[in-house]
């Protein structure tokens, strides 16, 4: 009965520990995501930054937003990164002027573009997450310091994607090599902390129901189990014993008395 029991209880461990480093793997390829994601956006905010910078030089001499001759260098941009999916130039009113590719100029770009990019023309940039790209803008000032427009980038999420593939296989092979040793050794700990536990209560069970059968029974005896090693055990029982050798005397000294009085 006891081993089942300590089987049992170390048994439960397993399920707790699996699920333990489950979540934790989990939580660990979510924050590598979201790290390696905003490694992402950081790569392609400088790129879109160095437009920019291109652009507001063009303006501060005194060309206008939608006369500048940048087209060849967003294609070339495009060109030198294949996880580049276009680079656009809009203007305040979400009309593409440029673009690494002629069929969308002219065209207005997403209201969620528009949206954010008025509210985050203060910082130094916005990113937007679509189902099937990155997005990462960054906004276009004219010499007084008024915004004009904004250069965005759209990006693959092939690159991320395969990442995180590649990290959450090698999460699940180190992950399942720690998951088994540590449900070995936490299950046979388990077996041998409770088993040793059992034993004493086995023990002391013993000695109680002889203390319990009126057997006399010395202390010395007890001490002499070597199942019994817990302090605790040996200090409950002492008391027990205590107990038992003062309400022997209790009764004696009372029957004394009867008998005193009877005579």
């Amino acid at each position: 009965m006891f081993f089942g029991f300590a089987f049992r209880t170390a048994l439960l461990l397993v399920p707790i520990l699996v699920v333990g480093i489950t979540i934790t793997s989990a939580l660990s390829l979510h924050k590598f995501s979201q790290t390696f994601s905003n490694l992402i956006n950081s790569r392609f905010e400088f790129v879109t930054g160095e437009i920019r910078n291109g652009i507001q030089t063009q303006l501060d001499l005194g060309l206008l937003l939608e006369n500048l001759e940048i087209t060849q260098i967003l294609e070339e941009y495009q060109i030198s990164d294949d996880q580049i999916l276009s680079i656009e130039v809009f203007d305040g009113r979400g009309v593409v002027l440029h673009s690494s590719d002629s069929s969308s100029v002219s065209d207005l770009v997403p209201e969620d573009w528009i949206n954010s990019w008025r509210l985050n023309s203060a910082g130094s940039s916005w990113s937007l997450k679509e189902r099937n790209a990155g997005v990462v803008g960054v906004t276009i000032k004219n010499n007084l310091g008024q915004d004009v427009g904004s250069v965005v980038l759209r990006y693959s999420h092939n690159l991320l994607d395969q990442n995180v593939k590649d990290q959450a296989q090698r999460l699940i092979a180190v992950n399942s090599i720690a998951t088994l040793i540590t449900i070995l050794v936490a299950f046979f700990t388990a077996m041998f902390i409770l088993g040793r536990l059992c034993s004493e209560f086995r023990s002391m069970g013993k000695i109680m129901d002889i203390v319990k059968s009126n057997k006399k029974m010395d202390e010395e005896i007890i001490q002499q189990d070597t199942n019994l090693r817990t302090p605790v055990f040996h200090g409950f029982i002492s008391r027990v014993l205590n107990t038992n050798k003062e309400m022997d005397l209790t009764i004696m000294k009372a029957r004394s008395l009867d008998e005193g009085k009877e005579n």
